[in-house]
């Protein structure tokens, strides 16, 4: 989906989830202190985001980009991200990428699907291997879910750039 490359705080680690579905390179470890944040994001060019007004003093005096999201709940922080994107989301699986380890995943035939439920195998067409650690995604009874977060999430992204010069993108 993106070019964008992220770092991710400690604080956020469902939000980075979220940010791999919709197909950006998001980096995340609870692991991770301010420190670390930093040194990756300049050696690898990753914007971070955070609610930490520490982090986000440090990230701007190393001239970094930052993007602060809200210690809300998980809309209000899409949001801000794709609002200050200019882009409107869109989950791909083609384009996602997982959100255990952040690999891009793949299309594998059914008959090369393994460790899958009995009847998930009889009842789906489509499966998508992680690259980095193996795991298979299907097209669930999550879909339903994550399809009407995106619909809400572009229906305020929408009524937001309302009267804006700039609009979203695609």
């Amino acid at each position: 989906m993106s070019e964008h490359k992220f770092i991710v705080d400690c604080m956020h680690g469902k939000l980075a989830r979220k940010m791999r579905l919709y197909g950006f390179d998001t980096l995340y470890d609870v692991k991770f202190d301010d420190s670390k944040v930093i040194e990756i994001a300049k050696l690898e060019g990753r914007t971070v985001i955070t609610s930490d007004e520490a982090l986000i003093e440090r990230a701007k005096s190393e001239k970094l980009q930052v993007i602060w999201v809200p210690l809300d709940n998980e809309l209000p922080r899409m949001i801000k991200i794709f609002e200050t994107l200019k882009i409107l989301p869109k989950i791909d699986p083609k384009r996602s990428r997982c959100p255990n380890c952040n690999s891009p995943l793949a299309i594998v035939k059914k008959k090369d699907v393994k460790d899958v439920p009995e009847n998930v195998l009889k009842r789906k067409r489509v499966f998508y291997k992680c690259t980095g650690c193996g795991k298979i995604y299907w097209y669930g009874s999550h879909w339903k879910k994550i399809r009407e977060f995106e619909k809400t999430l572009k229906r305020m992204l929408r009524e937001l750039g309302e009267g804006r010069k700039n609009e979203f993108k695609r």
